[in-house]
């Protein structure tokens, strides 16, 4: 079979690690062609000639973001190819994951082992779930895109804090965005006005899962062809803390502050720049079109995951 790896991998030990599986991935028969990154852009590149060139399976090794760049990627082929074919022969690859970010939301959320052998194993050998993108303007995503005040605390938090602290470096910016809280203001549009006014964050969800574990979108299915979205409104310093477990459990749809609805398009206008991310990667602006990509990937989970689906 033949693979791509694609890695951006930060400590020795998970450059090793991908070393040796790179060589027993060889001595097994497949072809490997791993693929370094060294700067923002490169895993997008990589996974669209990967694509191009109709591998079997492309392997992401890195956090989130890395992922969705070669999300991307595989999706900007797909889009160039009629009938939504890609590669040499309109073959689409496979996508499997070694988680190597901090939160691997993403990863958590199709049953990804968290150790790099494992990781592999599950990439050759799993199966492949057919996988919504989710778009947002001129960016795809996969898991989850978040708006207000999360966004901030997952966009903002430094890499070499993050590298040192992990998910904790989350709890520690959301700490000094909360200190500062002040809420935003848009319209949300979809097909009819859903809420217009003050709100402290949203998200709009492929899955369940952001930030490291919070289950902003606890009904996401990865496969129903629905985005899911929470909007949390206005509410004090006081309520919106009482809020935060419910918020990470998944037990917030009841709250008054809590509009919860699946569609197919999402308009947000804000009334002044906002910070918003798709999958952890920033997207600038205040309009943002959320709509479902009509292509498909094939993301690759654990032969045993339990997986949400319609």
């Amino acid at each position: 079979m033949r693979i791509a790896l694609i890695a951006n991998a930060k400590s020795p030990e998970a450059m090793e690690q991908l070393r040796s599986a790179v060589r027993e991935l060889r001595e097994s028969g497949h072809e490997v062609s791993p693929r370094l990154t060294f700067e923002s852009g490169d895993a997008l590149r990589f996974a669209s000639e990967a694509t191009a060139e109709g591998v079997s399976l492309i392997i992401v090794a890195g956090g989130d973001g890395t992922i969705n760049e070669v999300a991307n990627g595989i999706h900007g082929q797909l889009s160039r190819t009629p009938q939504g074919g890609s590669g040499a022969a309109g073959h689409l690859p496979r996508l499997g994951i070694i988680p190597l970010g901090t939160a691997n939301d993403l990863a958590h959320s199709i049953g990804v082992p968290m150790d790099v052998p494992a990781a592999v194993h599950a990439a050759v050998h799993g199966m492949p779930v057919e996988t919504n993108f989710g778009r947002v303007n001129d960016r795809y995503f996969l898991n989850v895109s978040v708006g207000g005040f999360s966004a901030g605390a997952t966009g903002e938090a430094a890499p070499a804090t993050k590298r040192a602290l992990g998910t904790l470096a989350y709890v520690i910016e959301g700490i000094r965005k909360f200190a500062a809280l002040e809420p935003s203001h848009a319209r949300f549009t979809a097909g009819e006005v859903i809420y217009e006014g003050p709100f402290l964050l949203f998200a709009v969800g492929n899955t369940r899962r952001t930030g490291g574990g919070n289950q902003l979108t606890p009904h996401a299915e990865i496969a129903d062809g629905l985005l899911d979205v929470c909007i949390v409104k206005e509410v004090s310093r006081v309520e919106f803390l009482r809020l935060l477990p419910d918020l990470r459990a998944g037990e917030h749809l009841d709250h008054p502050a809590v509009i919860y609805l699946q569609v197919n398009e999402l308009t947000v206008e804000a009334e002044a720049d906002l910070s918003v991310n798709a999958d952890g990667e920033p997207v600038d602006g205040r309009r943002f079109h959320y709509s479902v990509s009509p292509h498909k990937l094939l993301l690759v989970a654990p032969a045993d995951a339990e997986i949400p689906a319609e």
